[in-house]
């Protein structure tokens, strides 16, 4: 007893080591465990995002090509194709194909007709030579704040709402959508309905 109260600083010492001893494994196993959580939370965020992009769908439209290709017919083509990628599906164009009067960089839309008229050949009255739709409305969807003016009664700034809403919320699915934008009405787009189209 005497050689403990003379020494006490040395039991001290071997209480703080065993306690030491009996906390430190506790700890690494906290550390593990935190380390294993965060590995699994980032696998269920990649996980969440993928599935997000996976929900994401195209949007396919279905176009008749015609006229001098390698293959006419029907085609699935991408909202973002041009006329020279849905072309190019139909096999590329015949040797003696006019390509000159056709717009290979017009956006396709949905129900397009894209003629291809052989080199000489002229109009039968049965409607325009070339990829443009048998009527010669603007696609709202696609169309640029120029061609948006040239629609009547709609100037610079109605025509850049459009652009605006367009970018913001995605396309317009029906005519009636454009009263959706700022600064165009009913009577508005009862007006506009005889110039734009919805692809």
């Amino acid at each position: 007893m005497t050689w403990l109260i003379k020494n006490w600083y040395i039991l001290l010492l071997v209480i703080v080591l065993v306690i030491w001893i009996l906390v430190e494994p506790s700890n690494d196993s906290e550390d593990n465990n935190i380390a294993l959580l965060g590995e699994a939370g980032d696998e269920n965020i990649e996980s969440e995002v993928h599935d997000e992009v996976e929900e994401v769908e195209e949007i396919t439209y279905m176009v008749d090509i015609k006229g001098a290709v390698e293959m006419p017919g029907v085609y699935v083509v991408s909202e973002v194709d041009r006329v020279q990628d849905a072309i190019e599906q139909a096999g590329g164009f015949l040797q003696d194909a006019d390509v000159q009067r056709l717009n290979l960089a017009e956006r396709v839309y949905d129900e397009m007709v894209i003629y291809v008229p052989t080199v000489g050949e002229v109009e039968d009255g049965a409607g325009k030579i070339g990829s443009s739709a048998v009527d010669n409305k603007i696609k709202i969807n696609t169309a640029t704040m120029e061609e948006i003016q040239t629609i009547p009664g709609i100037g610079e700034v109605k025509a850049a709402e459009i652009v605006k809403y367009r970018e913001t919320y995605g396309r317009f699915e029906a005519i009636a959508d454009l009263m959706n934008v700022s600064g165009i009405g009913e009577k508005t787009v009862e007006k506009m309905e005889e110039y734009v189209r919805v692809p």
